[in-house]
């Protein structure tokens, strides 16, 4: 006798899958507290564990991972020195480093998210992990692994443009940059091989904390000529300079006279972040018209896809970062999906783009 089985549809495996996440950190009561916390949450999976990046790196070959919670000082080699092999190794796993160093005033926590690192999170004292800690542990990975998920069966729901490739572009009067995750390294590109030509202000919106800002500020001054800075209120715009946003404002600008000034906005309704790049890019349309490009980054969420139709109305350029080179396609695939990108390129040929531009105008 034949014993038939009711079709059923096949599930998606990122529908039902755990997030896969590898423990790396030389204490084992600092693991043991980590597996203990996460395991907590249903869709939260311990896969492995080293006490040591060269461990790290050998199980690695046998594991595939989601998220990686990585310290930073362990014996043998620091996981700073480790995280670009980590990276490799991993083929795209988000990292998350969890480190006593990675204090929110800390270069450790900056140098690993410009080594690409997804984010941060400071290890309490022996009497702080439970409580608010678990629950902004649990937050970071289930958030990261629901990104790195939604990235590998992603629709791009976009074509690529390159039209901008074909085209003479004018020199732009100023360029307007916004990252989250991820974001850092692409701006290091960008700003570390644009043309000296094109000396437009730069403005730049990434979500950091306030505290990072000023290491930033000096991050990308040891990388340009340029003067680079945190922006004041009431600062005269000039040429050849950067201007980051501080952390706990956004950074908007105007004319007054002949001027243009900027300014910081304490209160931005129409965004949850802060700083924001909607406000950021709202403002620059307003003020540059079309002369404003702005540019998106890797990063979650849409911030950045209500400015960007901003500048598409002023008549100025939005180029976005393309899907394979992002950590996170949330922001600029954002601004593709509306239809406000001028061009979906990766961050090398953002730069060649621009470098056409310096040499054609």
């Amino acid at each position: 006798m034949t014993t038939t089985q009711p079709i059923t549809r096949p599930v998606p495996e990122h529908e039902v899958a755990p997030i896969r996440v590898m423990l790396v950190d030389d204490s084992v009561v600092a693991r043991s507290i980590f597996a203990r916390v996460l395991e907590q949450h249903q869709s939260i999976e311990i896969v492995c564990e080293a006490a040591d990046s060269e461990t790290a790196l050998a199980q690695l070959i046998y594991n595939d991972v989601d998220i990686i919670l990585l310290d930073i000082e362990m014996p043998k080699r620091s996981g700073l020195d480790a995280l670009p092999d980590i990276l490799v190794r991993s083929k795209g796993a988000r990292v998350l480093v969890v480190s006593s160093f990675a204090e929110e005033n800390g270069t450790a926590a900056l140098n690993a998210l410009s080594l690409g690192a997804c984010d941060t999170l400071a290890k309490p004292g022996k009497s702080g992990f439970s409580g608010k800690f678990s629950e902004i542990l649990i937050d970071k990975v289930v958030r990261l692994g629901r990104s790195r998920r939604n990235f590998r069966h992603s629709d791009v729901g976009a074509p690529v443009k390159l039209a901008l490739e074909c085209q003479k572009l004018d020199r732009p009067d100023c360029i307007a940059i916004g990252a989250s995750t991820g974001g850092i390294p692409p701006i290091y590109e960008i700003i570390r091989n644009l043309a000296p030509d094109l000396d437009c202000p730069i403005f730049i919106t990434q979500h950091l904390p306030h505290a990072f800002m000023s290491f930033f500020a000096r991050q990308l001054a040891g990388l340009t000529e340029r003067a680079v800075s945190v922006a004041e209120s009431r600062e005269v715009v000039q040429k050849n300079h950067i201007y980051i946003a501080p952390g706990d404002a956004h950074l908007i600008c105007r004319r007054e006279n002949n001027s243009i000034i900027l300014d910081r906005l304490d209160h931005f309704s129409e965004s949850r972040y802060c700083p924001s790049v909607d406000a950021m890019f709202r403002s620059v349309a307003g003020v540059y018209g079309t002369g404003c490009m702005g540019i998106v980054f890797s990063g979650m969420g849409n911030d950045g896809a209500s400015g960007a139709s901003d500048i598409f109305a002023a008549g100025g350029t939005t180029l976005v970062q393309d899907i394979d080179s992002s950590v996170v396609w949330g922001m600029p695939g954002a601004v593709a999906k509306a239809g406000c990108a001028s061009a979906i390129l990766s961050p090398v040929q953002m730069t060649e783009l621009l470098g056409r531009i310096a040499k054609s105008a």
